[in-house]
């Protein structure tokens, strides 16, 4: 058993290198960047508070993601009155997606990747998609604002969504190809 200073520093050392990761996988789960802020700092919160129950000899980043899955679905609960929430079997859809690309190709690719996907929408979709993801506005005040109806806003956010699981996809194999 290592001394309660040296498992502090392991903590500190293994959630400095993750946290990036971390931020990642609970941003692929549909959060907006401040909910993932939240989420980030309660999920380092009860890692920091049940330390004592981690294995060093398994992965830090798979215990942080199943600890931070279960707090997005608490987030999402406590938010489902006032904003747009996921179905459970879709965020863990997405979840496993992020999942299965980070593994893939790593989650740096996957970022790079969506960074470049989103730069390539056209105009109109890269409104859409600040609108509804990077504002503080609920999915419905996001419609209202770009004049459309909560329903076609929906409609429109999911097909853009698909557009860019396709180009993060091509870009992820054709970088696989180069390797």
């Amino acid at each position: 058993m290592m001394n309660a200073e040296k498992g502090e520093e392991l903590f500190v050392q293994l959630f400095a290198r993750n946290e990036r990761h971390l931020r990642a996988f609970i941003r692929s789960m549909g959060l907006d960047w401040m909910a993932v802020d939240d989420v980030v700092q309660t999920v380092s919160l009860i890692m920091w508070r049940k330390w004592e129950q981690f294995d060093p000899e398994t992965s830090f980043m798979s215990w942080g993601r199943v600890i931070a899955r279960f707090e997005v679905l608490k987030y999402r609960r406590s938010m489902a009155r006032d904003r747009h929430v996921f179905h459970a079997d879709l965020m863990d859809l997405l979840a496993g997606a992020a999942l299965e690309l980070e593994e893939r190709s790593g989650a740096e690719h996957y970022r790079e990747s969506l960074e470049i996907c989103l730069e390539q929408l056209p105009e109109k979709s890269s409104g859409l998609i600040k609108a509804a993801y990077f504002s503080d506005r609920s999915i419905k005040e996001a419609a209202q604002v770009v004049g459309k109806s909560a329903t076609a806003f929906y409609k429109a956010l999911d097909r853009i969504r698909r557009q860019l699981q396709i180009c993060i996809e091509r870009r992820l194999e054709l970088e696989e190809g180069k390797s």
